[in-house]
């Protein structure tokens, strides 16, 4: 299947459960649909990913320098406005570091593009650099500014676009500019967009039309409209695959890898955006939830806390994390915790029940020294709790 062909640099912008079992078994489903969507995925999205990014790139520049012909004007970052429909959210502290001071020690490259009304359209890392760390009398930003007036609908799709392309956005951002721009364009809700790519991905995985799927993620728009026909979908259902298709996101992968992250927890939602706590690692500390600890929620908060901020201090693997979180389950399981004391329970009834007449003596001896062993640390342990 062939590969779209180019459009302009504005063009390709404006073209562009009933029981709680049934629930946990749908969510183990998810994630093994997940990692073997990734592994199907992953080469293939990565080599369009690749291409698609540098020719993003391109375009953003030719826009740049079609805008420089107008003027670059010097602004102070005080006027300059950040895009309410930007999709990304996540700025980590270091990276917008790292830019002022760029800035400040070799001057700003690129002007950022500004929409009118000082709307910022492409340099948001820019201006939050300038904003945050660099002194007042510097604090000025080359810009450019774009002609046209945007509607609402338009200004997310371009954003969203060139958040995609330009940097990898997380999955938590790019599911809910995916989320917006449904609202924005299909006028459905959260809820309908999730159910509608839930059950119209199983009935194409029962039928084993993935690779399919796959395939139209990287072609044209009028080969996605042609090859989803075979799919038997809803209008609902192509309105969403069609939507998802153009920020070219397979829509098997959003259902498993993207769409999940708007469940989680607000204090992991805040992890990912302020300190670059990576998706999968979010997910997994998911897990450390109130129904699976057996505690309060408000506890349950402080144990993920305390876990996602070990897992950022010793930049743990997301293996490494997944096994963080069963070991800190393990330890409060109470069935784990009470164990011991059953096992102590049915120790005590066996030797009160067993008859020793018909015993041997040297295994009545072994027996005796085994107790006598148990009863010198059962006597420490005792002494020790009473200290």
């Amino acid at each position: 299947m062939s590969k779209s062909s180019k459009p302009s640099v504005l063009g390709m912008f404006a073209g562009a459960a009933g029981s709680q079992q049934v629930f946990e078994l749908e969510e183990r489903i998810e994630a093994l649909q997940a990692e073997i969507t990734r592994l199907k995925a992953e080469q293939t999205k990565g080599e369009f990913a690749q291409a698609e990014s540098t020719h993003l790139n391109q375009t953003i520049e030719e826009l740049r320098e079609q805008l420089k012909a107008s003027g670059i004007s010097k602004i102070h970052f005080n006027e300059v406005k950040p895009n309410p429909k930007q999709a990304r959210q996540t700025f980590p502290p270091n990276s917008i570091h790292s830019m002022a001071v760029s800035i400040r020690e070799e001057g700003q490259q690129e002007p950022i593009i500004l929409l009118p009304g000082n709307l910022i359209f492409d340099g948001e890392r820019r201006w939050r650099a300038v904003a945050e760390y660099l002194q007042p009398e510097i604090a000025t930003l080359d810009a450019v500014m774009l002609p046209k007036e945007l509607s609402e609908e338009e200004l997310h799709a371009r954003t969203l676009l060139t958040s995609l392309h330009r940097e990898n956005l997380n999955e938590l951002d790019l599911a809910e500019g995916l989320i917006q721009q449904a609202k924005l364009v299909l006028k459905i809700e959260q809820e309908e967009v999730v159910k509608a790519l839930r059950r119209a991905i199983a009935r194409l995985n029962t039928k084993r039309l993935l690779p399919r799927l796959t395939q139209l993620v990287s072609a044209t728009r009028e080969e996605q409209l042609e090859g989803i026909k075979d799919f038997d979908l809803d209008e609902t259902e192509q309105n969403v695959f069609l939507l998802l298709l153009r920020f070219q996101q397979n829509p098997a992968s959003v259902d498993a890898n993207v769409l999940p992250c708007l469940r989680l927890s607000l204090d992991l939602k805040t992890a990912i955006w302020k300190l670059g706590l990576g998706a999968n690692h979010a997910r997994s500390l998911q897990q450390l939830s109130a129904k699976n600890l057996v505690v309060e929620e408000t506890v349950a908060e402080q144990i993920r806390q305390e876990a996602t901020t070990r897992v950022l201090q010793e930049k743990l693997t997301i293996a490494q994390t997944r096994s963080l979180v069963a070991k800190i389950i393990a330890e409060r399981d109470p069935e784990k915790k009470a164990e011991p004391n059953r096992q102590i329970s049915s120790l005590i009834r066996e030797v009160s029940a067993t008859k020793i007449d018909r015993v041997q003596p040297k295994q009545l001896r072994n027996l005796l020294s085994a107790l006598e062993v148990k009863a010198r640390e059962i006597r420490e342990k005792l002494g020790n709790a009473n200290d």
